[in-house]
C-alpha cells in the first residue's frame, strides 16, 4: 500500500518545474529614463571604481505577502513589529539589489563594491545610488492557483547615477526607474485542474520546496531584485559603450518601457 504521504511526495517531486514556473516563472522588468545621460557630460574618465549604495528603504513602501495565513501571523504582532518586519523585507532586497549589481558591473570589468549608504566617497569613482519607490510580494496562493497576474509581486525603484571627477566635482550623470514584476502565468487551477491546485498549495507553501526548485532566489521579491539588477546592468553598459570605457560588443540589450 502506498500511503498518503507517499503519494503527495510523489505528486510534489512531478509537479514541483510546474509550481517553480508558477511562483517564480515569467518575471520581466523594464526601465524608463528620467534624465537621459549624454555621453559628453563632465570631463571625468573611465571611473577608477563603481560605488554602490544599498537603496534606500521606507517601512510604508513595503507590501508583504498577503496570504491568508500570513496575514493571520501578522495579526499577532504589534503596529512595531508588523513596521519593523516591512522594513526587514526592504533592507533585504535593497542589499541584494547592491550585491547583484556589483556583480554585474563586475562583470563589464569595473572595480565595484557596495559600502554602507553615508559612506564617503572620494577619487575617480562613479556613485549608484537609489531609493525603493514600492516592493510589494503579493498573495502567494492567488499566484499559484488563479496566476494571470492575480496576486502578483513587484518592484519598482529610482535609480541616480553620479559620477567624481578627478578634480572633486560630483557631476550627475542619469537618473531612471526601473518597474518588475511577476508576470501573468495561468496558475494551477488552469494548468494541472483542482486537485493540482490543492495539492500546488501544499508545495508552494513550503519554503524548502521553492528553494530547492530555485536554489539563487529566497522568495519571488528576490527574483525580482535580481531581474531589475540585470536591467540596471545593461542600461549602464550602453552608456558605458558610449563613452568608449568597453567593448561595443559588451553593451547588453534594454527592456525599455512601451
Amino acid at each position: 500500500m502506498i500511503s498518503n504521504t507517499s503519494r503527495l511526495q510523489a505528486m510534489i517531486f512531478v509537479f514541483l518545474p510546474i509550481f517553480a514556473l508558477i511562483l517564480f516563472g515569467c518575471p520581466q522588468a523594464t526601465i524608463t529614463p528620467s534624465h537621459t545621460p549624454s555621453t559628453s557630460i563632465g570631463t571625468a574618465g573611465r571611473p577608477q571604481r563603481i560605488v554602490v549604495y544599498p537603496f534606500e528603504v521606507s517601512a510604508e513602501h513595503i507590501t508583504e505577502n498577503q496570504g491568508p495565513i500570513q496575514r493571520a501571523l501578522r495579526a499577532t504582532k504589534s503596529d512595531d513589529e508588523q513596521r519593523q518586519g516591512r522594513l526587514k523585507t526592504g533592507l533585504d532586497v535593497a542589499n541584494e539589489l547592491a550585491q547583484d549589481l556589483v556583480k554585474g558591473l563586475q562583470g563589464l570589468g569595473f572595480n565595484a563594491e557596495s559600502v554602507p549608504r553615508g559612506t564617503p566617497v572620494s577619487g575617480e569613482a562613479m556613485i549608484i545610488d537609489g531609493r525603493i519607490l514600492n516592493a510589494n510580494e503579493g498573495n502567494r496562493a492567488r499566484q499559484v492557483i488563479i496566476g494571470f497576474g492575480v496576486g502578483a509581486s513587484s518592484l519598482e525603484t529610482e535609480v541616480n547615477v553620479s559620477q567624481v571627477s578627478a578634480g572633486g566635482t560630483l557631476v550627475h550623470v542619469m537618473s531612471f526607474k526601473t518597474h518588475a514584476d511577476s508576470g501573468k502565468m495561468p496558475g494551477a487551477a488552469l494548468t494541472m485542474g483542482v486537485g493540482g491546485a490543492a495539492q500546488g498549495v501544499v508545495a508552494a507553501g513550503g519554503a524548502s520546496v521553492a528553494q530547492g526548485a530555485v536554489k539563487t532566489y529566497t522568495s519571488m521579491l528576490s527574483r525580482l531584485a535580481d531581474n531589475s539588477t540585470k536591467q540596471i546592468t545593461a542600461y549602464l553598459s550602453q552608456y558605458f559603450a558610449a563613452k568608449g570605457w568597453i567593448s561595443s560588443d559588451q553593451a547588453q540589450k534594454v527592456s525599455m518601457t512601451k
